[in-house]
């Protein structure tokens, strides 16, 4: 299932700003029922278009650093650095990509000698890396959240 109408997508878009509010405040800002929003809610959920996670801002966790970390991979070990990168804690996000890079990932840190300490003893022995670029994020604008 896809998002079945405007009225789900509206639905989506006000969970997305705020999960916490109930059907009843939904159901006033959409001008339906709120047990018709339950029940597309529930519908969403059950096909897998929408999840309830707990969202924690990183920064206020303890981790302020952020970056972007682009890979040239041998095309033979793809999998095996995806595999790899999608093992360590601090990897959020990790995409196969076109480009000049093969893969891109994002990866959060409480420290430049924590970030250093990843590269020098993950990245460095990484199977299959023939290049990759770190790039720190100065001020994410929007998906801090990731």
């Amino acid at each position: 299932m896809t998002i079945k109408d405007s009225l789900d997508e509206h639905l989506v878009q006000l969970l997305e700003k705020d999960a916490s509010q109930t059907s009843e405040t939904l159901a006033k800002q959409l001008n339906v029922s709120a047990s018709t929003v339950r029940r597309r809610v529930r519908k969403l959920i059950q096909s897998g278009v929408l999840h309830f996670v707990a969202v924690v801002d990183p920064s206020k966790a303890g981790f302020p650093l952020t970056t972007v970390m682009a890979f040239d991979v041998a095309p033979e070990k793809l999998d095996l650095v995806v595999q790899i990168l999608t093992s360590c804690p601090e990897v959020k996000w990790v995409s196969i990509t076109t480009g000049r890079f093969d893969i891109l990932a994002l990866a959060r840190f409480r420290s430049t000698s924590e970030l250093s300490s990843f590269v020098q003893r993950d990245l460095a022995n990484m199977e299959g890396v023939r290049d990759s670029e770190t790039f720190i994020c100065l001020d994410v604008k929007e998906g801090r959240y990731i």
